[in-house]
């Protein structure tokens, strides 16, 4: 860490801090709007969906304003926005307020996001941008780990008192970033000296990324069934005792997985092609739908847990690093910013999940997981193409 800048130091922190409030919050909504607010279930839906429909329509906005404007005034004026919003959930009261505000928080991240991972970039040496974003995806992870811990410590889950923290942090930050980001980065000029080499090798890297975020929307179609079609499968199958308690079990052997093993896995392949990483994400996706139908067995249990959680580790950190990588330096904002397109493997996986729950049953399990597994590997192709016309320009 003594080698990493200032600037990256600052925006891995807010991270960590930022994330753990966040978490601490976000998961709660829903409950709170249910017996506090007494919405319905379909009102409940549109004010939770409305983020992430923002969050994959406004993707390409996102990232064309991370370009088009300077990052240190995106990264002070957002967060600090964004801290606005958050602070008002804390007040607001009825439904068109709540939708109007997870709204403005699903703009806030897509605009947010991809000029924080550009700037993570551009402060960072090229030999240490994986470490980087390994960093990052750690913060992340402990701050899903420690958040719904101290929501329950506090006893903050039947209010939206951490609304008004998550704001206040998220305000801190920004001012944070105010006098520690400079008014444009190191390598300005460089970038604009190689902008016009650069534009020329556009439509080179956008083939091959364009191809890579297809292939990663059918990861995120399997990581989303372990939100929809799996909790529905142990909860309802005849074949367990009490399944909830197993989907819980999992989630925590999950969480506990990934923060043990981030580390010890990222040493262990660092020097592997960051597409064969990505393709082997996908295939343990696939492996642990698969293992689901065994689930009533315990040493199953340990593997589908396993083999979730070894998916989610080499998909993270090594995603950004080959966006990072396939991004000509005057576009990161917007590669980054587009990457949010393969959000829609998270919306269509439910979808497709209940289909095939209505149209095999639960009981019909067996081929229920293995078409989900299947689909899953539908990704491979579309990896491989990317690495096929990327090779000539990016070996690794």
């Amino acid at each position: 860490m003594k080698k990493i800048s200032t600037e990256v130091k600052v925006l891995l922190l807010g991270t960590l801090f930022t994330r753990t409030a966040l978490f601490m919050s976000t998961p709660f909504l829903a409950i709170y709007l249910s017996n506090k607010c007494h919405f319905s279930a379909l009102q409940i839906g549109y004010i939770l969906g409305v983020g992430p429909l923002i969050n994959v329509l406004g993707s390409p906005l996102g990232g064309f304003l991370s370009d088009k404007f300077n990052s240190r005034t995106i990264l002070t004026y957002i967060p600090i926005l964004w801290g606005v919003t958050f602070s008002c959930f804390y007040f607001a009261e009825s439904f068109y307020l709540f939708l109007l505000l997870n709204a403005l928080n699903g703009l806030c991240y897509v605009i947010f996001e991809p000029t924080s991972k550009k700037a993570l970039s551009f402060h960072s040496k090229p030999e240490q941008r994986i470490i980087v974003y390994n960093f990052r995806y750690a913060a992340i992870n402990i701050g899903g780990f420690l958040g719904p811990l101290l929501s329950l410590l506090f006893h903050v889950k039947h209010s939206l008192r951490s609304y008004l923290l998550l704001g206040i942090l998220y305000i801190l930050y920004g001012i944070a970033n105010r006098f520690v980001m400079p008014l444009s980065p190191a390598n300005t000029k460089k970038v604009f000296s190689e902008s016009i080499e650069e534009s020329k090798l556009t439509k080179t890297t956008f083939v091959p990324y364009l191809l890579l975020l297809a292939g990663i929307t059918f990861s995120y179609f399997a990581y989303a069934q372990f939100n929809s079609t799996v909790p529905q499968f142990l909860a309802s199958s005849a074949l367990f005792d009490d399944g909830v308690r197993l989907y819980s079990l999992i989630l925590t052997m999950n969480a506990a997985m990934i923060l043990l093993l981030q580390f010890p896995v990222l040493r262990v392949t660092k020097s592997f092609s960051s597409y064969s990483i990505i393709t082997a994400s996908n295939s343990f996706f696939c492996l642990s739908l698969w293992l689901l139908p065994q689930a009533s067995h315990s040493i199953a249990v340990f593997f589908i847990a396993l083999t979730n959680s070894l998916g989610e580790l080499l998909l993270g950190a090594r995603f950004d690093f080959l966006i990072d990588s396939l991004a000509p330096s005057h576009n990161k904002g917007f590669y980054f910013g587009l990457a949010e397109l393969t959000k829609l493997g998270n919306s269509l996986g439910p979808v497709v999940g209940a289909l095939f729950i209505h149209y095999f049953s639960i009981d019909g399990y067996q081929q229920l997981f293995f078409m989900l597994g299947l689909i899953t590997l539908g990704g491979i192709p579309f990896i491989r193409l990317s690495a096929y016309y990327a090779k000539k320009r990016h070996p690794s």
